[in-house]
């Protein structure tokens, strides 16, 4: 009954986001739903992902026909998605096959698509006891999810990144590091990331760039600007460089997480809870605008956010010059 009631309240934000964007009638069209990136975040089309609910950890196939990504209410999570229909507009989002029933989040398409990795409780439903799990492509749809042994069963791993080479790149919050599970014949050999990346503080959400040259991750350091901040190092001769601090106008006062970069490397995307607009309140106001902001999308919870990716570009060249390269 539980699940049920959940269910049900994300059917019902998911109503009221289709509710508004009917009666926005914006059209959105094309693979990455036609989105040109600038250099200043901007929300990735809100019209039909955002909610009052938590949206965060987007995820495109590498053809950019299809969008996954994780609606968090307390208690629960649940995998979404929508796809480009053969019209060339995108469908309603809906609960994903293979989640609804258990806490699910934090979805990533290896490079070749043909994989979906994420994160889930099951088969509690708790958003606690986290591992690994991930499904395939079957005859159109989805297998049945199957978990990924990497570590031992009193920890909880969560965000699965991946390199082209098989490798799983994911995080332990109990621990605050980040680990590489090289893929084996049979197995994963798990190793953790340097001390010049972990470092001693609190870290997570690791994107590995598919060519292992580069990592985001989201972090918790003295120089952050808000709750938790994105950094960014890179792998250079064998070798990585200490993580940067991402700055403004990626990192905020609020909580940034959840980097990914699209398989093309065009499109950067990360969750923040940053609020756009503020609601000004006087005395004697009419509490109901405090309850409208809240119903909105824009009301502190996290929302995804899309920009280009010349900011990589521009960080790993500092880096180079550092070393003379």
């Amino acid at each position: 009954m539980k699940i049920l009631i959940q269910l049900l309240l994300v059917a019902v934000l998911l109503s009221v986001a289709s509710c508004n964007r009917t009666n926005s009638k914006i059209e959105i069209t094309n693979p990455f739903f036609g989105v040109v990136p600038t250099a200043f975040p901007q929300l990735l089309v809100p019209e039909l992902i955002a909610s009052p609910a938590e949206e965060y950890n987007g995820t495109f196939s590498p053809d950019g026909t299809e969008f996954y990504y994780t609606t968090d209410i307390p208690e629960n999570a649940f995998i979404t998605f929508t796809e480009l229909q053969e019209d060339n507009s995108w469908s309603e989002p809906k609960v994903a096959s293979f989640s609804g029933v258990y806490s699910d989040y934090d979805p990533l398409f290896s490079p070749d698509g043909e994989k979906l990795f994420f994160s889930s409780s099951r088969p509690a439903a708790d958003n606690m006891d986290s591992k690994i799990w991930f499904v395939e492509r079957i005859n159109g749809g989805w297998s049945e999810p199957e978990p990924v042994t990497l570590t031992g069963s009193e920890n909880r791993e969560y965000y699965s990144s991946l390199t082209r080479k098989g490798d799983i790149y994911f995080n332990i919050w109990s621990t605050g590091n980040i680990f590489k599970a090289q893929k084996t014949d049979s197995s994963y050999k798990v190793e953790l990331l340097p001390e010049i990346v972990n470092g001693n503080y609190d870290k997570g959400d690791p994107f590995i760039s598919p060519d292992e040259d580069y990592l985001i991750f989201r972090g918790y350091r003295n120089d952050s600007y808000g709750r938790g901040d994105l950094y960014i190092c890179f792998k250079i001769n064998g070798q990585w460089t200490e993580p940067e601090n991402l700055g403004e106008p990626i990192n905020s006062k609020a909580n940034e997480m959840c980097p990914y970069v699209t398989t093309d490397g065009k499109i950067f995307i990360f969750a923040s809870s940053r609020i756009d607009k503020k609601v000004k309140i006087n005395p004697l106001d009419d509490i109901r605008k405090v309850h409208q902001k809240f119903r909105s999308s824009d009301n502190g919870e996290t929302n995804i956010y899309y920009m280009s990716t010349d900011f990589i570009e521009d960080f790993r060249k500092k880096h180079m010059d550092r070393l003379g390269l």
